[in-house]
Formats: structure tokens, C-alpha cells, sequence
């Protein structure tokens, strides 16, 4: 075999065995949140309030989707979850010192040994105090305001009373109603869904456009509505935080209102991140899946429009399988990092009580 026959060969052997890159235009989050505001102005808004306020609900959608993706910025700085999910330099600052130990305030109105020392920042600013601390027109976006119904046919009238999320918590009259077929007390803690199936099982009808089923349609507008919110809130976050702390933020608050884990993922790749496989592994350990595909490079756009490669988490964990940065091979300010988030964790979770118990035995000497 000659020179150029065997060039021949060898690119033709290249050719077998190298896959054809997969080049796609990935989904915008943005542009999912746009989409999301679109769906709530039809269904939500139009026809149920004046002009004024059709322009202005988007916006305040919008600005309330914004709030919730800067509160869990705020709750999880980016140096915490460089902590958690190492992925870049780690600044020497820990959020439970700036906000309890070192915080001037705290000293001196507590005092240097006060138990306030041990509250942890995240679990203090939590979810349900967010909740509480919003103002009651945007707390009114998490509950329906689904409160009674009644049903009318043949001259018989009867009352359901629901939850929020159409559940019955009081019945009067169905008895009546359907002739002793379904007693008002077998309604109670049954989802409207379940009553309409209920009637249909019993032989009863039910009036065309019925307020059960009304109901019914404005509950799966409203759960869709939250689950919208908390859609759009994540997008947010993987876009404001960047390539390793938008990605590895938002997985943990997908965790946390079991949103999709895999849409964090499938945005983190970038294959100069030294904590890439450490994040990968976070993300199998919580049940993700090695077949997803992912987008390479998504934060290195030039424009929105720009296609980038894909890749498979499979793929990602043969390539980083001997590359990635084993916990010795890291940077020594990730090591650093490790470490002290380790030290922090054991302080924090462990040594609580006996700290507490410690200061309140002091105290009590001191006041002998």
C-alpha cells in the first residue's frame, strides 16, 4: 500500500469513527419566560379587569418572578454555593458570620454570646418567611380564589364550600340534591375532581357548564399559574447567576420546589469548570439521568440565535472520567473551600447544642 493509499484509509477510518457534532439553537430561557407571561395575560387576565390594569399585571408578574429568583440570590450568595458545589475561586466569607456572628446589630443587642450566633442564614431566610414577608397583592398569585359553589337543577339547590385548591371542606344540601344517593358528609376532603367522578359513578348529572367543573378548569389554571412562577423563577436564576453558580444555584431550588432538575443541568456545561464532574455527580446522586443532553458553551453565545454542540451527561462523564479534578487535584483554594464548608457544616449541625450549652452554663456562673 503507497503513501496516498494509506492516507486514504486513515481518513477514512477518522471519518468511521468520529461522531458528527450535533449543532442546535438552544432554548432561550428568557424567551420561556416571555412565553410564560403571554399564557398568564390570556388566561389570567384579559376580560377580568379594565385596560389599566390588563397593562399592568405582566409587569407585575414579572417583577414578582425577578423577586423570587434575587431572594434566593440573597439566601444563597454565590460564594455559599461555590461552598456546596465548588466551581470556581472561593472568597474567604461565610454568610452565617456576616449575617449573625459578625453582624454589629446582633452584638449589641445580644451580645457577643447570645444563641443567635448558631442560626444558620438559609434555614432563617426560608421559604415560608419569604412567603410571609411579601405584600398581600403578590401573595394573592399562590391561592386560588376558589371559596363556595353552588349547584342548581330540577328546582334543588346545594352548597359546596372549598379550600383554595378546590378541596371540599363543607357540604350543605347534596343530600337533598341527588336523593340521598351521595350524603354531604362523603364530600368532605374530596378534590372537586373527585366529586364530578363521584356524581358520574352515581348516575347523577350534571348541568352543562356546571360550576363543579368551572372550578375544576380555574384550579388547573392556578396550579399551572404557581408552577409557572416557580418555572420562570428558576430560568432567572440560571440566567443571573452565569455559567457554574446560575446552574448549580438553581439545582438546588429545583430541589427544593421540585421543579426539573434536569434544565439546571442541561445548561451547566462548561468544560473549563474544574467542580463540572463534582456537579454532575450532585445531580445523578438526586436521581438525574445520564442520558440527558445538554448544551455546551450556552453562556459563550454571541447572540441568541447562535447554535451551539450538545452533549450527553454519558458523554460528559467519559470525557471528565480521567480529566476532571479528583477532591486532591483541585485547586488548594477549592481544597480550602471543602474543607471549611466541612467545618462550618460540623459546627453548625453537630456541635449546636453542646455550644448552647455551654454559654448557657456560663451565663448562669456569671450570674452567681
Amino acid at each position: 500500500m503507497n503513501l496516498k493509499e494509506k492516507l486514504i484509509t486513515f481518513g477514512a477510518n477518522i471519518a468511521r469513527n468520529t461522531k458528527a457534532v450535533s449543532m442546535i439553537t438552544p432554548i432561550n430561557l428568557d424567551d420561556k419566560v416571555d412565553e410564560f407571561i403571554d399564557w398568564y395575560l390570556e388566561n389570567m387576565v384579559k376580560g377580568k379587569d379594565n385596560d389599566i390594569r390588563e397593562y399592568h399585571f405582566p409587569k407585575e408578574m414579572r417583577n414578582l418572578i425577578e423577586k423570587i429568583a434575587v431572594w434566593y440570590e440573597l439566601r444563597y450568595p454565590s460564594y455559599e454555593i461555590n461552598r456546596l458545589m465548588p466551581g470556581s475561586g472561593q472568597e474567604q466569607i461565610n454568610i452565617n458570620d456576616v449575617m449573625f456572628r459578625n453582624n454589629p446589630y446582633v452584638n449589641e443587642l445580644l451580645g457577643e454570646n447570645s444563641d443567635a450566633k448558631e442560626l444558620i442564614w438559609s434555614d432563617f431566610y426560608n421559604t415560608q418567611v419569604f412567603l410571609k414577608s411579601l405584600p398581600g397583592e403578590e401573595r394573592c398569585y399562590f391561592s386560588p380564589r376558589c371559596s363556595a359553589i353552588v349547584l342548581n337543577s330540577n328546582f334543588r339547590v346545594a352548597h359546596l364550600y372549598l379550600t383554595n385548591y378546590g378541596v371540599i371542606e363543607m357540604a350543605e344540601d347534596v343530600t337533598d340534591y341527588t336523593n340521598s344517593v351521595i350524603k354531604d358528609e362523603e364530600l368532605i376532603g374530596l378534590n372537586v375532581r373527585d366529586v364530578v367522578k363521584l356524581f358520574q359513578e352515581k348516575g347523577i348529572e350534571l348541568l352543562e357548564n356546571n360550576e363543579l367543573e368551572k372550578v375544576i378548569k380555574t384550579v388547573d389554571k392556578w396550579i399551572y399559574q404557581n408552577e409557572g412562577i416557580l418555572d420562570c423563577a428558576m430560568y432567572r436564576i440560571i440566567e443571573r447567576g452565569g455559567n457554574r453558580i446560575g446552574p448549580r444555584r438553581a439545582f438546588l431550588f429545583a430541589k427544593e420546589f421540585g421543579r426539573n432538575i434536569d434544565i439546571p443541568m442541561m445548561y451547566a456545561v462548561d468544560c473549563s469548570d474544574p467542580g463540572l464532574r463534582l456537579f454532575i455527580n450532585e445531580y445523578l446522586k438526586a436521581g438525574g439521568s445520564k442520558d440527558l443532553v445538554c448544551y455546551k458553551g450556552y453562556f459563550s453565545r454571541a447572540s441568541k440565535k447562535e447554535k451551539v454542540a450538545t452533549i450527553s451527561i454519558q458523554e460528559l462523564v467519559l470525557t471528565q472520567n480521567n480529566n476532571a479534578p479528583k477532591k486532591h487535584e483541585l485547586p488548594q483554594r477549592m481544597v480550602n473551600a471543602i474543607a471549611s464548608q466541612a467545618d462550618h457544616g460540623a459546627v453548625e449541625q453537630k456541635e449546636v447544642k453542646q455550644l448552647r450549652l455551654e454559654r448557657k452554663i456560663e451565663k448562669s456562673r456569671n450570674m452567681q
